[in-house]
């Protein structure tokens, strides 16, 4: 397998992308994990200006992925990647300089201009490389990173950073030193940047032109309803179960670092039975497989205090299904031409971020009053249920580019 996936220089390739999907991914979700110690420290509440800042934040990812999506077709893929993570090193390093609010809110919107690029323009440059069902297995690898940033930052923030000498304002510091990968670019991407594309750029009024709109629409759709189940479950899980839920930090930690290996897994999985069984089957039933891991976590909540080891394993039940995300990739190197690949994947994905913001900013409320995480699990049930729905209207005639 090494030799059809690996050779010629794509392992280089794929390492980086991996790399830079990591990090980047790592960063966000680092602010997540972290946010109940920034409060305290900045005198903020989590809920709501927190979870506000949060989420400009991934409307600031809508505006990245544009830009730097438009780069990657425009000027070249490297070029965009790059800039992208050198960026988001910028924000990461304002982070830990913050000292109010606006400072803060500030922070983290240059944070979200430069990971808003990273996933598309990666995904873009694994369409570029591979090709039929070396795509599924390379995007499931590229796709893997996400859960590995997760783990990441969950044993930073409550092993590393609860440390007296060290801080969170630390540990943001020393994510912006992995702007450091930007230098392994011009050594990762063999040959000149724009290599890799054959035909001229696409103005991106064609995204919605009728060979593109229907699919453009769909995969938008789509990907909207995994990030406001991803950001409304995941990202709010931590804070969540420490302050409504009465979880220790380290506990939290541990239980995000078992649940993330399994993501792992799950992401590879996906790649490698979507290149055997097709990719909108191995969605559909892992977006069922999703739902039923969510609502055995809910059946789990009152309990967990007594149990965490049986909610650990309900969470890992929902991991499995989550490597969903792994497809995304893979439909967009399926569906559009090089030309217009990294634009589409980018914005899209960003975009989808960006819808986020509204249910994001009012699910404190909603914790609030209930006092209960239940209400984000019925969202994201919902969400991964909708996902199975809307995936069957993707056009079945198509050419693999």
């Amino acid at each position: 397998m090494r030799d059809q996936l690996l050779s010629n220089g794509r392992g280089r390739v794929l390492l980086f992308c991996w790399l830079g999907w990591v990090f980047d991914f790592y960063d966000l979700i680092l602010f997540s994990f972290s946010k109940r110690s920034i409060a305290a420290d900045l005198g903020l509440d989590l809920w709501p200006d927190l979870s506000w800042i949060e989420g400009w934040s991934l409307l600031a990812t809508a505006v990245g992925g544009f830009v730097f999506g438009r780069v990657a077709d425009l000027v070249g893929r490297r070029s965009a990647m790059i800039w992208s993570i050198v960026t988001f090193s910028i924000g990461a390093a304002l982070t830990g300089m913050a000292e109010g609010y606006w400072s803060l809110f500030v922070a983290r919107f240059i944070t979200g201009l430069g990971v808003g690029g990273e996933w598309g323009i990666g995904h873009a440059v694994v369409s570029d490389y591979w090709s039929g069902k070396q795509r599924d297995k390379v995007h499931g690898i590229l796709q893997a990173g996400s859960p590995v940033a997760m783990a990441l930052a969950a044993a930073v923030a409550c092993f590393l950073a609860p440390l007296p000498d060290v801080g969170w304002r630390a540990v943001f510091y020393g994510s912006s030193v992995l702007g450091v990968l930007a230098l392994a670019g011009r050594w990762a991407m063999p040959g000149p940047d724009r290599a890799v594309q054959r035909e001229a750029a696409m103005p991106v009024r064609a995204l919605l032109a009728p060979a593109y709109r229907r699919t453009t629409l769909v995969l938008l759709s789509i990907l909207s309803l995994h990030m406001v189940g991803f950001w409304c479950v995941y990202a709010e899980l931590p804070s969540a179960l420490m302050q409504m839920h009465h979880v220790s930090t380290a506990d939290v930690g541990w239980f995000q670092i078992q649940v993330n290996a399994v993501h792992v897994v799950a992401d590879v999985l996906f790649g490698f039975l979507a290149a055997r069984l097709g990719r909108i089957k191995v969605f559909v039933a892992f977006c069922l497989v999703f739902a039923g891991g969510q609502a055995l976590v809910l059946g789990q909540l009152d309990s967990l205090q007594d149990n965490f080891a049986s909610f650990t394993i309900a969470i890992a039940a929902m991991g499995l299904g989550a490597g969903t995300w792994s497809c995304f990739g893979a439909l967009f190197g399926q569906y559009y031409p090089a030309a217009l690949r990294a634009t589409a994947a980018a914005l899209c994905y960003a975009l989808a971020r960006g819808f986020v913001l509204p249910v994001k900013g009012n699910m404190g409320e909603v914790f609030q009053k209930t006092g209960s995480f239940a209400p984000a699990l019925w969202v994201g049930i919902v969400c991964a249920l909708l996902s199975a729905v809307m995936v069957i209207w993707l056009p079945r005639r198509h050419a693999e580019i």
